[in-house]
């Protein structure tokens, strides 16, 4: 499921059925499975499908993009937390714990206010809600890695805090960090579409999933799988990314490994 939806979302780039911004009024609400239209139009005759792959090419470089970026700052931070004295610790391990206790939406709320609604906004939202979780998950395996013999052996050999954490925490926390990052793709995109739907995300000309959804909860009732297709997309991805970051948690986690 994952893999087919990176397929779509990177198809985007190159082929559309149609445009899918270009309004054609006389084939208005057209139903699925009509000619030239393979999921039908919404009320001003755009192509369902186009949408719903650049959808997925949004969906992709967003929920990704916070993702990531929240990956890389929770990862220094959180090793920084472990290795560098409890001063570091207190201090980086309280601003996590007070990030947390702002919601994510209003992180996006004050972001859009200021700067605008889009795709960079919301990464940066994403970013913001989910750093402190990698933070703090980083944070608890090195810790755990730190207390390993042979991290006592590598400072006995003189080597520096900041060669211990590439050499040897980092290649041991990395099982970890793969699959945070897949469950906070998931999670980014459920986000992304939440914010696009409450009209702070995504607005066009760009497509969101969850812009979709807003723009056809007028026409339930009169045409309702406009809704449904892009809330079926939703469900997939986040299903499938969810049991990819659970199959990886059982591949990579050798505590996991040794009860199989």
């Amino acid at each position: 499921m994952t893999a087919l939806f990176i397929a779509i979302a990177l198809s985007s780039l190159v082929y559309l059925p149609h445009s899918p911004n270009i309004p054609r009024i006389q084939d208005r609400l057209l139903p699925a499975g009509s000619p030239g239209y393979f999921l039908g139009t919404d009320v001003l005759g755009r192509d369902i499908l186009s949408q719903l792959m650049v959808g997925a090419k949004t969906s992709l470089i967003v929920g990704a993009g916070g993702a990531l970026i929240s990956l890389v700052i929770g990862t220094i931070a959180g090793l920084s937390a472990a290795a560098f004295g409890r001063v570091a610790d207190e201090t980086i391990s309280r601003s996590a714990d007070i990030m947390l206790s702002i919601p994510g939406m209003v992180t996006a709320l004050v972001l859009a206010a200021t700067i605008g609604s889009g795709a960079l906004t919301t990464i940066l939202a994403l970013s913001a809600f989910f750093t402190p979780s990698f933070t703090r998950v980083i944070r608890s395996a090195a810790l755990t890695v730190l207390q390993e013999d042979f991290i006592v052996a590598a400072r006995l050999y003189g080597r520096p805090t900041w060669f211990i954490l590439i050499r040897h925490v980092l290649p041991n926390v990395a099982g970890v960090m793969i699959v945070q990052f897949t469950l906070y793709f998931a999670a980014g995109i459920l986000t992304e579409a939440g914010l696009s739907y409450l009209g702070v995300g995504v607005t066009r000309p760009s497509i969101s999933w969850g812009m979709m959804l807003n723009e056809a909860q007028q026409q339930v009732g009169i045409s309702s799988p406009l809704a449904m297709w892009p809330g079926l997309a939703i469900v997939i991805v986040v299903l499938g990314l969810n049991l990819l970051g659970d199959g990886l948690r059982d591949v990579l986690d050798p505590k996991l490994a040794r009860r199989v």
